[in-house]
């Protein structure tokens, strides 16, 4: 009898659809920020009297990214993503003491960025409408501002699909990782930086 019941059960779950995660696709939009930081060090010959000076700028750069994203399921548990964004924040900087923004701390203006990623997904049903999944992978993200450094993120979290149908489903992402710096740093010797990334979107199974 129990075994007749699990196969009434699996065959239910099976035919709602949330077994079937082979292959998906969707898109919809995010919001992140992002705490990153630094320290530079400068030495000035000035004469040969007072030799030379040693100078250390002490600075935090953190900034919002929101934008748009799109994923392809090539199976139940791996996933592909690109992204769209636009990034902007306020820099600090700390020199002597004294601390400078806006203006003054000269940061980095706004950018777009491409951000490509892919990401490992375990599926557990919770019921016939929802799928919730823990989620880690990497992310690369491309500025095409100059003073601007790349990201290759390493993040993990948690996303749940309610589906609204036998195909479509609505999408959440909450995934929390760090920011590795990349490429050209305008010698600003940036240090890891971390944040939290959140989706929402629209998929549909195929």
């Amino acid at each position: 009898m129990k075994k007749t019941l699990v196969s009434l059960v699996c065959l239910l779950l099976l035919g709602s659809g949330v077994f079937a995660l082979d292959k998906a696709a969707g898109g919809g939009l995010l919001v992140g920020g992002t705490f990153q930081g630094g320290s530079v060090t400068y030495s000035y010959y000035e004469d040969s009297y007072y030799g030379s000076t040693t100078t250390t700028y002490d600075w935090t750069f953190n900034r919002t990214s929101f934008g748009g994203f799109g994923f392809f399921s090539i199976s139940q548990y791996l996933e592909l993503n690109v992204a769209f964004m636009y990034k902007a924040g306020e820099a600090e900087v700390t020199v002597n003491g004294l601390t400078y923004s806006g203006d003054q701390a000269a940061g980095p203006q706004p950018t777009s960025a491409l951000g490509l990623g892919a990401y490992g997904k375990y599926p557990i049903p919770i019921s016939d409408t929802f799928v919730f999944f823990p989620t880690a992978g990497v992310d690369f993200e491309f500025n095409f501002e100059d003073y601007w450094w790349n990201d290759l993120w390493v993040r993990g979290g948690v996303g749940l699909d309610f589906f609204l149908n036998d195909t479509m489903f609505l999408r959440g992402h909450f995934i929390y990782g760090a920011a590795i710096p990349v490429g050209d740093t305008q010698d600003l010797s940036p240090e890891i930086g971390h944040g939290l990334l959140a989706k929402v979107g629209l998929g549909f199974m195929f």
